[in-house]
């Protein structure tokens, strides 16, 4: 161990600074954080948890970006310069101290978030099932990030293998003598979850890259006897804690902590996450109201009626409907061809209200998609996609069989309209 005199100031400067700038990123300071914490329900524990932990401060917009990176970076820096300026002399056991409850902090901090996510992967719902829309659309108009998505949906074996590692990884961070192979398995996990999130320009990469830095005090410190065994093939003792250490007051209450944090990270968000898995609408991307009973599927448009007007299928109308999908819960899209639909972007990966949950219709074209309401007979349409949001019909609903739909009526700006549709 270092002696006083020889501890370099560089060293010092680098673990003020890593406790600056991850404290400056973790601890929250704005109310929509606050908002969300002190609302957290049983029903909304798992989406309130991910958000919750992947918080990130944003300055510049409604979600974190690199400039706030910057910005925090920047004010590390210049405090870390001034807290060692402030400093009257060296002391190694306090420098010790500090490196120690970085430490604790990233484990348990990161170990929360692993577990969050390796359960919503284990039982998998972190991607959903494709939806019908989905499975009716142009590959080539969906965006870069819905395709990854999309894969993942296709390969749900493979999504319970990836939340199988982190939960290997988050068990690994609870103990401080394994903590080092927690960080060996997720920093390439999620360097690569960094690196396809930028490919896919996804909304998310910054929580991947804010992972990634969480593992870096824990990696760093050990690093070094990693080289020393496998690189240069020495005997390595592995790190210990100095017996001051180990006698402080709190190291007896480590254990009381470490239960609650398994109650909470592992038992209900594991019960919670089993239980969203086993609902009839298993997801935490689509909405939770039933659709119109035993109306699922594609219908083909077999005549369109516009204010009067008869308009006869053409592949260069706009304006007349080729294909209707009934979704199992209240989505109605509609295919119209060379439409030209403009997509919406997402704000965020899970949504609190149901009713909220843009993952069908944002990062993709082609179709116009509607929630709906049902009133008897009768059906009110609202679009929610931002650049559609006049798009409002009130549609009266008959079934002559089991194949045929036809809907009439009008839309918000008083224009008539009757669709035949056959399944």
């Amino acid at each position: 161990m270092p002696t006083d005199a020889t501890l370099r100031s560089e060293k010092r400067f680098l673990l003020r600074l890593g406790i600056l700038f991850i404290g400056a990123m973790s601890i929250p300071l704005q109310t929509d954080f606050y908002k969300t914490l002190f609302t957290i329900s049983w029903p909304t524990l798992v989406p309130d948890l991910f958000n919750l932990l992947t918080f990130l401060p944003h300055y510049f917009g409604e979600i974190n970006s690199v400039y706030d990176w910057l910005l925090w970076l920047a004010i590390a820096l210049v405090g870390s310069a001034v807290w060692i300026a402030l400093e009257k002399e060296t002391s190694v056991q306090r420098e010790f101290t500090y490196f120690y409850y970085l430490r604790v902090f990233a484990r348990f901090k990161l170990a929360a978030i692993l577990f969050v996510a390796g359960f919503i992967k284990l039982f998998p719902l972190f991607a959903p099932d494709l939806s019908l829309s989905h499975l009716n659309t142009a590959y080539g108009q969906f965006e870069d990030w819905k395709h990854l998505l999309l894969s993942l949906s296709a390969a749900p074996a493979y999504l319970v293998f990836l939340g199988i590692v982190e939960l290997l990884g988050a068990s690994l961070l609870l103990f401080r003598r394994t903590a080092f192979l927690g960080v060996v398995l997720i920093i390439p996990f999620y360097g690569n979850a960094f690196l396809a999130d930028l490919a896919y320009q996804g909304p998310t990469y910054f929580a991947s890259a804010y992972v990634v830095l969480l593992t870096l005090p824990i990696f760093l410190y050990d690093v070094h006897r990693l080289a020393s065994l496998v690189v240069y093939l020495k005997p390595t003792l592995p790190a210990t804690i100095p017996e001051q250490m180990q006698l402080r007051l709190w190291s007896g209450w480590r254990w009381v902590f470490k239960s609650v944090f398994s109650f909470i990270f592992i038992v209900l968000v594991g019960v919670q996450a089993y239980q969203i898995y086993q609902q009839p609408f298993a997801s935490l991307h689509y909405p939770e109201q039933a659709g119109l009973p035993d109306i699922q599927g594609k219908y083909v448009v077999d005549s369109f009626v516009w204010n009067g007007d008869t308009i006869d299928y053409s592949p260069t109308d706009t304006l007349r409907w080729k294909d209707v999908v009934f979704e199992k819960w209240n989505t109605l899209s509609v295919r119209r061809e060379n439409a030209n639909v403009s997509s919406d972007t997402s704000s965020g990966l899970f949504q609190r209200v149901a009713d909220a949950r843009d993952y069908e219709y944002t990062h993709v074209g082609d179709r116009l998609y509607y929630r709906y309401a049902i009133a008897g007979d009768t059906i009110r349409l609202q679009n929610p996609n931002e650049h559609y949001r006049n798009q409002v019909y009130t549609l009266r609903v008959d079934r002559p069989d089991s194949t045929q739909v036809q809907l009439s009526g009008l839309n918000q700006q008083g224009d008539s309209l009757r669709v035949a549709l056959r399944k």
